[in-house]
Order: structure tokens, then sequence, then C-alpha cells
């Protein structure tokens, strides 16, 4: 009897350990397998978020399309007369010059602010036409295309609260001096304005800190004929203008291209960098005062003589 009943506790007691050991294994394989799957999930987050913070940062291809021979593409270091308006009101002050961005120069713009509280004002930069394509070709312009090029330096700050290194908002205008003065038809109808705002571009970008755009416009813009280009007027000019801007953005103009009214583009002239206008500046200074030398060594000479 004693014999049966210890046989009968041992037989309870191996039971009870296994019990125990399919417990210890079933919990085991869980918290390993719960493990596994925060591994996984920490890893997939961290993918994810290394896919966004790299969208912000990497910048897009700045090809924005083929480029024709004749287009202005600064690659001759030569500013093409481009020079701020300096109108004042609402145009900010610009600090400009042609810049080798990888590999490709371009003209840069940067904007200045005197109140990092208040958002930057109008950007204006101008060009003079009859010095650009020959006083007699200006009434001829049927097309223009620039391309643009915005690189964020500072922040955008959304309404939330919230901030991101992108472009943001890029806009603005190709606009223009088309004539001197406006014209009348002998009924008085008007044929030709003084001003014209080709078009009006509106770009974005809130996903990367740089973008690029090819913006282009027909001559005279929307078709109506007193918005056209006044033939043979020294006055003509094309103004790239950027409206204002929350955070700092610099801007990089190039390629401009002017096209007839036949589709064909026109070649521009040769202006000279400003370094160049300088130096050419001080060569005829130089040369005048070894004139005057040279005149007053005479001078001497002949008193001497005398």
């Amino acid at each position: 009897m004693k014999k049966m009943l210890a046989i009968i506790a041992a037989t309870a007691m191996l039971g009870t350990l296994v019990s125990c050991g399919k417990d210890t294994a079933g919990t085991t394989a869980e918290s390993s397998a719960a493990e596994t799957t925060t591994a996984e999930t920490s890893a997939e987050s961290s993918e994810e978020s290394s896919e966004e913070e790299s969208s912000v940062s990497d910048p897009l291809p700045r090809d924005v399309g083929p480029v024709d021979a004749n287009a202005i593409t600064f690659e001759d270091d030569d500013l093409h007369t481009a020079h701020q308006m300096g109108g004042g009101g609402d145009e900010t002050d610009v600090e400009m010059g042609i810049v080798d961005l990888d590999g490709d120069k371009k003209l840069k713009i940067h904007a200045v602010r005197d109140d990092a509280s208040k958002d930057y004002g109008v950007v204006k930069i101008v060009f003079n036409l009859p010095e650009m394509l020959g006083l007699e070709n200006v009434g001829n312009i049927g097309h223009i295309t620039v391309d643009f090029t915005c690189i964020a330096n500072e922040m955008w700050k959304n309404d939330d609260g919230s901030e991101s290194l992108v472009v943001g908002n890029f806009l603005g205008a190709l606009a223009g001096n088309i004539a001197s003065e406006k014209g009348t038809d002998e009924e008085g109808n008007l044929i030709q304005n003084t001003w014209s705002n080709h078009y009006e571009f509106a770009y974005q970008d809130w996903e990367h800190s740089e973008g690029s755009w090819r913006c282009e416009t027909d001559i005279p813009a929307k078709g109506i004929p007193a918005n056209g280009y006044a033939a043979n007027d020294e006055g003509t000019t094309l103004v790239i203008m950027r409206w204002g801007q929350k955070n700092d953005v610099d801007i990089y103009i190039d390629n401009i291209t002017f096209y007839d009214k036949d589709g064909n583009s026109m070649p521009v002239l040769a202006s000279g960098t400003v370094e160049d206008g300088e130096g050419s500046s001080d060569a005829a200074a130089e040369d005048a005062a070894a004139e005057e030398s040279s005149e007053s060594s005479a001078d001497a000479s002949e008193s001497a003589a005398e």
C-alpha cells in the first residue's frame, strides 16, 4: 500500500514538473516573438523617419529642359546689364553676382532684410533690352524663357508652430518697360502701353530645400498688342520680380532666352562684366593721366629750352 502511494506521488510530481516546463517554454517563445516584432517595428520606424528626413533635404534635379545656343548662361561672367531697380517702396535691397553652383554658373540674387521680424520685400532685377539684343531687334521679341533655382537658407515657419527647411512659396512675375510713352491711334484707342506684367508665376515646394523651374511667357502678354515691346525704344527692359518671402531663400537665374515672333532664338550681345567695366574705366583714367603727364613734361622741356 505504501509502495503504491509512493508511486502515485512520484507520478504526480513528474506531471507537475512537465507542466511547468511547458509553461516556461511557451512564455519564452512569446517573449522572444514580442522582442522580434518590437525590433522589426523599430527598424521600420527608423527607416520611415530616415526617408522623411531625406525627402526634406535632398535637392531635386536642376535640369528643367534643353538649353538654347543663344541662351544667356552666365558662363562668360557677363552680367548682361542686370541691376537692382532701386525704386524704393516695397522693394528690398539685394546682393547680386555670378556664382559657380556645382559647376554651373548662375546669377545669384540674395535678398537683404534689415528687420528679422518682417518678411523679405519684393526683389526687382532689371535687364536693359537694347543693350542685350540691339535697339533694332527689341520690337521683334515674341517669347521669353527664364530658368530659376531657389535654395532655402532658413526654416519656413508654419502657422501651427512647426518648421522645416523648404523653399515654400516662390511667387513673382516676368515684366518690363515696353515703351517710353503710351501710344494711341487716330481715334484715341490705346495701342501701346508703357509697362506690362508679362506673366505672374506661382511655384512652390514644401518637401525640399531646393527647387528649379523654367518660366516662360509669350510677348505680347495675353495676346494684347498694346503689351508688346515698342520698336527702337531705348527704354525697354525685362524685369524679374519675386514677391515678398517669409524665409531666406536665394534665387539663381539662368538660361535667359529671347525668341522672335517667328519662334527663332535671338542672339545676345556681350555687354561686359562689372569688373570689366571698372577695369576699362581705370584704364581710361590711367591713359588720361599718362597723357597729361606727357604734356606736362613736354611743357617743362620747352620752358627749360627757353
